[in-house]
């Protein structure tokens, strides 16, 4: 394959990530006029699948595209979109705007299911190369893909952007974000996600006693949940195990412009806070070890609150914890990260400078903020902020025009003045 860097030939985009920001990527990218290439480990939008029981605090218009909108809305005119105030959960979410996406003629040819990103690098230049020299970005990237078969193989790319989210990269429960005594062997039994209690895993919570970690809106999920169960199920209970002090749980947003964050948000803490509920509020704790209690099934578990020790017997452990960014992918990059949330450290800088907790409130900060010192590598979607949970599908979207922007500025870059008008109708 020829890598010379020139205005006649066509650049290389490789995403890594088929999620929502990954395929509103690649759309956009093709829209722009250069060559996609995404590739995803699984089958496409299965994270989305995965929580999609769960509603959507935030309403359709919100998380898709007005490129992708009209793109569907032209070629695939048997598709009906969502309504643009409707709240979808994450299963209608992807069957009816992340597929149809995916079905897109212009992307049909350029989306890679069951394929891993192993790693990235540069294709001559070790990590230690050509440090700040802008040379580094003459050299073509190097991805190591992997398909499903354990076949190896490689490709290279102008630029990639890294699309591939959090999830399933969870944190861990032990004190100081290490794994408690015991997690890592018990953690196969652990539920990290958002299960589907009400549906299929009904069977599997009912009338067991459930012990619940976390303060945020999944946690909450699982509690209100767990609360219906017990409805139907006298035995059903649970134990809501936060790290901080605050009662209730959950803050609440004065006049949330978010009706569904605000009816769970005030159901969870009724719940935590009534004396006839199910679900017993146990704040200020840190689980400090955990036991799989072998032939009798779940487990021992050992918290600490203050100075004290309690050990509590559990059937079932839902850990809400929050994600983290797989690095790995990057390791072999000139990457700047922050230290604290192991996000790029400009868009770290930025959100640690803002004073809203709110995902509400955040939006792109800017096309210089995605960049880092490894040029053409760009960071975007929930990956993009690191351990902060604040991230909001809006955002990504934001991002995505932003990074467009900064390649169209690029030598030879593929924006005709048809490409552009065209990517700019659709913004």
């Amino acid at each position: 394959m020829n890598h010379t860097q020139n205005s006649n030939v066509t650049k290389r985009i490789a995403i890594i990530g088929g999620g929502p920001i990954g395929l509103e990527a690649a759309l956009y990218g093709r829209l722009a006029g250069f060559d996609v290439e995404l590739y995803e480990k699984g089958p496409l939008a299965a994270n989305v699948r995965d929580w999609g029981h769960v509603r959507l605090f935030s309403p359709f218009r919100m998380n898709a595209s007005n490129w992708g909108q009209h793109a569907i809305a032209e070629q695939l005119p048997g598709v009906r979109l969502p309504e643009d105030d409707q709240y979808l959960t994450g299963r209608e979410y992807a069957d009816r705007y992340l597929l149809p996406l995916s079905r897109l003629p212009m992307l049909s040819e350029c989306l890679h299911e069951q394929t891993t990103v192993v790693g990235v690098s540069r294709m001559n230049s070790w990590k230690a190369d050509l440090i700040g020299n802008p040379a580094r970005g003459n050299d073509p990237f190097r991805l190591l893909l992997r398909d499903r078969s354990g076949i190896e193989r490689d490709v290279s790319a102008d630029y990639v952007l890294d699309c591939s989210g959090v999830y399933p990269h969870h944190n861990w429960l032990g004190a100081g974000g290490l794994p408690a005594v015991g997690e890592t062997s018990a953690a196969s039994a652990i539920e990290y996600a958002v299960p589907d209690i009400l549906g299929n895993r009904r069977e599997y919570y009912a009338g067991q006693t459930t012990l619940v970690i976390g303060s945020g809106y999944s946690a909450a999920t699982a509690i209100t949940a767990l609360a219906r169960l017990a409805e139907s199920d006298n035995n059903t209970r649970a134990i809501w195990i936060t790290r901080s002090d605050r009662t209730p749980p959950l803050a609440v947003i004065e006049e949330d412009p978010l009706p569904e964050r605000s009816t769970l948000t005030s159901m969870a803490n009724q719940l935590a806070m009534s004396a006839d509920s199910p679900i017993t509020l146990m704040p200020q704790r840190i689980i400090q070890g955990i036991q799989c209690l072998a032939g009798q099934g779940g487990f021992r578990v050992i918290v600490r609150h203050r100075e004290e020790h309690e050990i509590l017997s559990i059937n079932r452990i839902i850990a809400n914890v929050g994600y983290r960014p797989d690095r790995s992918l990057y390791s072999e990059l000139q990457m700047h990260e922050c230290y604290a949330t192991s996000g790029p450290i400009k868009l770290a800088a930025a959100l640690l400078g803002e004073t809203s907790t709110d995902c509400l409130n955040q939006s792109s900060n800017g096309a210089e903020t995605l960049r880092n010192p490894e040029p053409g590598f760009f960071i975007l979607g929930a990956k993009s902020y690191g351990r902060d949970s604040r991230f909001l599908i809006r955002a990504g979207l934001e991002q995505i025009v932003d990074v467009f922007g900064l390649l169209a500025a690029e030598p030879g870059a593929p924006m005709s003045q048809k490409s552009e008008q065209g990517a700019q109708q659709q913004q």
